[in-house]
Formats: C-alpha cells, sequence, structure tokens
C-alpha cells in the first residue's frame, strides 16, 4: 500500500479497477456480480474471488460500475453495502446494439464494510468484448 504524507498527516492511497473477461455471462437474481479481471487493486481490497471489495480505512468512497448489455437483453443490478442498497440500475435492451450504462454512489464505509455489485430483481446478461468493458472501481475519496 502506498502512503501519501501531507504536514505529517498519513493519507493511504485506496483504489481498484476489476472487470469482466469477454464474452456474455448470465447473473441470476441475488447473484454477486464477480469481475475477476483485476487491472489495479491498490490497497488489496478488492477480492476477485467474491466480486467484493473490503474496506480497510474508514472514510468516504466512491464507487462506480459500467454495465454493458447484449442486444435484446435487460439488466437490474445495485451497489450494496453490508446488503444495503447504496444504488440501483435497470437497463431493457430492444435493439440489436450493445449499449452500456453506468452508475455511481458515494458513500461512507467502517473498517470491514463490503461493497459489491449484485443482480437486483431478475437474472441480468452482462457483456464484454475488446471495446466494451463491464466494470466495477472504487477508490478512498477523504478520511
Amino acid at each position: 500500500m502506498r502512503l501519501l504524507f501531507i504536514d505529517q498527516l498519513v493519507i493511504p492511497v485506496i483504489y481498484f479497477y476489476a472487470r469482466l473477461p469477454a464474452g456474455s455471462s448470465s447473473v441470476s437474481q441475488g447473484q454477486t456480480v464477480v469481475y475477476t479481471v483485476v487491472e489495479v487493486n491498490e490497497g488489496q481490497g478488492y477480492d476477485s474471488a467474491t466480486g467484493r471489495f473490503t474496506v480497510s480505512v474508514p472514510g468516504l468512497y466512491a464507487f462506480a460500475v459500467q454495465t454493458c448489455i447484449p442486444a435484446k437483453q435487460d439488466i437490474w443490478l445495485e451497489i450494496v453495502n453490508q446488503n444495503k442498497t447504496l444504488q440501483r440500475a435497470s437497463f431493457n435492451e430492444r435493439s440489436t446494439a450493445y449499449p452500456c450504462v453506468s452508475m455511481h454512489v458515494f458513500t461512507k464505509a467502517d473498517v470491514s464494510d463490503q461493497i459489491w455489485v449484485k443482480a437486483a430483481y431478475s437474472n441480468s446478461q452482462l457483456y464484454s468484448d475488446a471495446y466494451r468493458y463491464t466494470s466495477f472501481s472504487g477508490t478512498l475519496v477523504h478520511l
């Protein structure tokens, strides 16, 4: 973990960016989306085996999710902290395109809180390829 020193104040650098591998994947209602391709994991808070980010430093965090959808499919996803919904989104795609949508949230989080993305009301189809990433990211904004 890298640290930034400002007048003897130690501020940890914590952020992650993970995405799905190329192809389509289905997530059942209530299931966690597990982003297995980890591009960055400063502070080692994101677990690519469970899809969950575990807070090691309490503070204000920002999280973002981008989800791409196969043609003629739906998504119903939410970002949760300790099973409490922080942000929710749905999208119905009826064309032959492969659109991407995003959602963002800021939240205060305590040590050991876990934040993750899960399928909300029904099954969701997710899509990634070389031109579209389905991803989950987060960073510590303020102590």
